[in-house]
């Protein structure tokens, strides 16, 4: 007979943060978007190292200017997220009348069952920027638009792989945040605070493993697009005829 698994139990403070010893490049390799999280709340203490580890990502003329929402109350987070449960309604029925293909009706069921517990999810985290003058998020010119998220999303970046040693389970999303007019009135934002994106956090249920990407090959483009010598390199290596000389 095969054993019941029994309930979850959370590890404690030191024995998650023990995780932050992971390979970098273990981490990079085996991270990825985990939305099934366990309902169980995360350690304070947790949850302040994976943020302040967040906080030593650079910014643009090192402004520094997040603020970090965490969310964890219930009646909070049904406010912070009702909205976008009427609009994924929506963009659910588009999404399987567009892409009716097996991996994506797989992932929409992922991204309903987070829909429908997001106020049960242990931790929400509302990631902001101060609008400057420097850095306007809309508008002329395009400069201002990518030097003001590229201040925020290294920072997201860190936490989502300070969650993945930890073991937490996390995702960057926007959607939910589609109202930032009702994300301001229920997080009582000032004008200059921009929330940019959410990122609910959890026990990851199930485990972390390699992902599936594109071989660099493909992707990398030298000097201009579509000069790909690296993907010539690679089928010279795997025995194949390569391009022909010239001349």
């Amino acid at each position: 007979m095969t054993a019941t698994p029994g309930p979850f139990v959370p590890p404690d403070a030191v024995e998650a943060l023990a995780g932050l010893n992971m390979p970098l490049a273990e981490a990079m390799r085996s991270q990825r978007a985990i939305r099934r999280l366990h309902f169980d709340p995360v350690d304070t203490d947790v949850l302040r190292e994976v943020l302040a580890l967040a906080l030593k990502a650079p910014t643009s003329s090192n402004s520094q200017d997040w603020a970090f929402v965490v969310v964890n109350d219930a009646q909070q987070k049904r406010r912070l997220v009702r909205s976008y449960q009427r609009a994924f309604t929506l963009f659910g029925w588009f999404a399987r009348r567009s892409a009716p293909d097996e991996p994506t009706l797989r992932q929409l069921k992922v991204s309903e069952w987070q829909r429908e517990h997001y106020h049960e999810l242990p931790t929400l985290v509302v990631a902001c920027y101060r609008r400057t003058l420097k850095h306007q998020p809309v508008g002329w010119p395009q400069i201002r638009v990518s030097s003001f998220y590229g201040s925020v999303y290294p920072a997201v970046q860190n936490l989502l792989l300070a969650c993945r040693a930890v073991g937490l389970g996390a995702s960057l999303q926007t959607l939910p945040l589609w109202s930032v007019r009702n994300t301001r009135r229920v997080l009582e934002l000032p004008p200059e605070m921009v929330p940019v994106c959410i990122i609910p956090i959890g026990w990851a249920r199930g485990r972390y493993g390699p992902t599936q990407r594109p071989p660099i090959d493909d992707v990398v483009h030298v000097d201009r697009f579509g000069h790909q010598p690296w993907r010539s390199a690679q089928t010279d290596e795997a025995g194949g005829a390569g391009p022909e000389p010239v001349g």
